[in-house]
């Protein structure tokens, strides 16, 4: 035989061979009806919900959108499913239930929201039209704490925001990135959406923040952007017209990957003392950026109006202590002020606070709920700041421990908690009234630049060093044994710590979403999910259900005026290394909430009916 002939027939019989066994090969069948990694659940009416399944392992060709209705006895029915793409991270519905926005993790090369056509419920379609791509800031990127919210002066515009996380490359390059919140808006008619604001500084986002000039390093020429932040953990008050969220402190050239290491932050006691020779404003250079450390509340009527992010944002500097404290009020006996007392570990861990999970306005709007509110407009005062929840009032937890950013326990008693504290801050009455006073102000100031932060600053910053006149006025007594005031507008107290458990003393947890329980008749309380957050986890995650419905107990003396004990929260537990459940309540009828939680791993269903009494969850 010639062998230029065998050896062609060779070939050819190897390449048809592998031709054919690739055509027998089972590709990926679309998802349909399954189950597969659910990542999302929301509610989109009393009677019904949403089930995000990413298949994220790739067995299915794409992933859905399931919906469930749900009847009066808590019994679930799937009424649709349309297709989605796979890998999707969370979804989010408009109030009526008309819009749900989509968003994805890493897999993609560009950092997408998708939005889809929810009016007919049952035959949803994508609106391909409406698409927004966000900037890429090198690394490797996630959308996550997705959230929806329509301003009631605007009937032609719904707002959906998220925060973008990005992860390092394979090669270890860009591994310190910041978190970065944006806000969009989508025309009521689906007929336009535009990104209008990004959370951040030094990254190159469009209608971001502007520089600081006076926090560069003079000695340093060559590195333009010498530090960046963004924030985190959004929500929007709906009764002070506010787009919020929390500082992730700064990180770049000058950080060596540490947290807040430059520019440099000044003592926190002689920062908040009412003695203004304690603090000497920073004009030179290496100045801090109190930007980087504060809650951003964005002043939507200055947004819409067209002023600029710079403009709109107002920075909150945030510091507590380990039990949550805020400066000038009293815990333990110890007034935590600028005092002979600075030897106590109460003023001791008083610091700036960055890095947060998530964040929830008291009465952020539950298309789950046939009721519209669950607190009153009372104001705040020096009687109820501390753990009265009003319409002023809104829930954060802390990334890592109060005081420090890791998890760690370094008192005998576990007072300065496992991580993951949920706090609750009051006054957003307040803020707003100083807002509009600074408005005023700033607006007949003639010689703010608003291109560098640097003249803006004492304005922007709801701070002692504020330039508007008598801006503190309206703040509040810190407590009735000192006559010093709060260090700004806002007041904060640890709504629920882990340290009451020591299950937490050992993990990293995180509660991705908190919400309201409406019991009808204006009886409202809080809960949460939360979940493991280590890698090693592989998957293998636990969930705790929690709230906090306990009367105040043994924390009377760590939380003085406060109405809930932080350290009696109540958790319903799933087994451990059991998968990350997500959960979402719905009331069929008014003020009897069924709650469905959704394990990731397993693609199983928990069903529980909710009492104000002890156990709270019973699963059924």
């Amino acid at each position: 035989m010639n062998r230029k002939y065998f050896f062609f027939n060779i070939t050819l019989f190897a390449v048809v061979a592998f031709l054919y066994s690739c055509g027998l090969r089972k590709l990926p069948q679309p998802i349909g009806s399954n189950l597969s990694y659910p990542g999302s659940i929301v509610s989109d009416s009393p009677s019904s919900y949403l089930l995000l399944n990413t298949a994220a392992n790739d067995d299915y060709s794409d992933g859905s959108i399931q919906r469930y209705t749900v009847d009066s006895s808590g019994n679930q029915t799937l009424a649709s499913v349309i297709s989605v793409p796979s890998h999707g991270t969370e979804i989010a519905v408009t109030n009526d239930g008309k819009l749900v926005a989509l968003s994805f993790d890493d897999s993609y090369a560009d950092t997408q929201l998708k939005f889809y056509d929810y009016s007919s419920p049952n035959s949803a379609q994508q609106l391909k039209n409406l698409t927004l791509t966000f900037p890429n800031s090198g690394g490797k990127q996630t959308i996550k704490r997705l959230g929806t919210f329509k301003r009631s002066s605007e009937t032609n515009f719904y707002y959906v925001y998220g925060t973008i996380y990005t992860s390092a490359n394979l090669d270890g390059t860009y591994n310190n990135i910041p978190p970065r919140t944006f806000l969009t808006k989508v025309a009521t008619n689906f007929s336009s959406s535009q990104t209008i604001m990004i959370m951040s500084y030094g990254l190159g986002d469009p209608n971001s923040f502007v520089k600081q000039s006076t926090a560069f390093n003079s000695a340093n020429t060559t590195n333009d952007v010498q530090y960046t932040f963004g924030f985190e953990a959004p929500t929007y008050d709906a009764q002070n017209d506010l787009f919020i969220a929390f500082p992730t402190g700064t990180l770049g050239k000058f950080a060596g990957g540490v947290i807040n290491s430059y520019p440099s932050l000044p003592k926190p006691f002689e920062y908040f003392s009412t003695t203004a020779a304690k603090y000497n404003k920073c004009t030179t250079y290496n100045c801090t950026d109190f930007r980087a450390v504060s809650l951003a509340a964005v002043f939507m009527p200055n947004l819409v109006s067209g002023k600029s992010a710079d403009e709109s944002t107002f920075f909150v500097p945030l510091a507590w202590n380990q039990n949550g404290i805020p400066y000038a009020a009293t815990s333990n006996g110890i007034d935590i002020v600028y005092s002979e007392n600075l030897d106590k570990v109460d003023t001791q861990s008083f610091s700036f606070q960055s890095q947060f999970w998530s964040s929830y306005w008291s009465n952020t709007a539950n298309p789950g709920t046939t009721a519209t509110t669950c607190y009153d407009a009372t104001a705040t005062s020096n009687a109820n700041q501390y753990g009265t929840i009003t319409q002023n009032s809104l829930f954060v937890v802390k990334k890592g421990t109060n005081g420090t950013n890791q998890i760690s326990d370094n008192s005998a008693n576990g007072s300065t908690g496992y991580g993951g504290e949920i706090f609750l801050i009051n006054g957003f009455d307040l803020l707003i009234a100083n807002i509009a006073s600074i408005n005023t102000a700033r607006n007949a100031d003639t010689t703010v630049d608003k291109t560098d932060f640097a003249s803006l600053a004492k304005y922007q910053v709801v701070d002692r060093f504020n330039s508007t006149a008598n801006l503190n006025s309206n703040w509040l007594q810190g407590s009735a044994t000192v006559a010093t005031k709060n260090g700004g507008p806002l007041t904060y107290y640890m709504y629920s710590r882990t340290s009451s458990n020591a299950i937490f003393k050992n993990l990293s947890t995180a509660v991705p979403n908190l919400k309201i329980f409406n019991f009808d008749g204006g009886n409202c309380r809080p809960y949460w999910y939360r979940v493991t957050t280590s890698a090693k986890t592989y998957g293998l995650d636990s969930t705790w259900i929690g709230n906090n419905f306990s009367g105040l107990g043994a924390g009377a003396t760590t939380y003085p005026g406060a109405t809930t004990d932080p350290t009696l929260t109540y958790y319903y537990s799933y087994p451990t290394t059991n998968g990350a459940n997500l959960c979402t309540d719905v009331s069929v009828s008014a003020g009897i909430p069924f709650v469905f939680c959704y394990n990731f791993l397993y693609n199983t269903a928990t069903r529980f009916k909710v009492t104000q009494t002890s156990g709270v969850f019973t699963e059924y």
